[in-house]
């Protein structure tokens, strides 16, 4: 899967712990601050299901291996797996707000249309 914006995989971000739990480096960029949500919530629906990432791999038309890479971190994933993801868990994965705030690049505000897109 291409990175966003020139951003590493979200898993490098991590400053202590074990992802997708783990505390993040200030520096993180908000993808890897939705991607940690997205494998937290993602595991989460399946352990729910008792799914194991073949079975949605199947149910989803999503690749097991890249379920496994978004669920250890190390890659970003595209906004078709998380469509297919999210219609064959039944619920929305992806961060309804993430913490951008605090993963902000540099101190510049956001201008009024780019508040609206956050």
């Amino acid at each position: 899967m291409p990175r966003s914006n020139g951003d590493k995989p979200p898993i490098s971000y991590v400053l202590r712990g074990s992802w997708p739990t783990a505390d993040m480096t200030p520096d993180a960029p908000p993808s890897a601050a939705a991607a940690q949500h997205l494998a937290r919530t993602l595991r989460a629906a399946m352990a729910e299901t008792a799914t194991g990432q073949r079975a949605l791999a199947v149910a989803s038309g999503v690749a097991h291996t890249t379920i496994g890479r978004i669920l250890a971190g190390t890659v970003l994933c595209d906004i078709g797996s998380l469509a297919r993801l999210e219609h064959a868990v039944g619920q929305r994965l992806w961060p309804e707000h993430p913490d951008v705030a605090t993963h902000r690049r540099s101190d510049r505000k956001p201008t009024a249309h780019h508040r609206d897109a956050v």
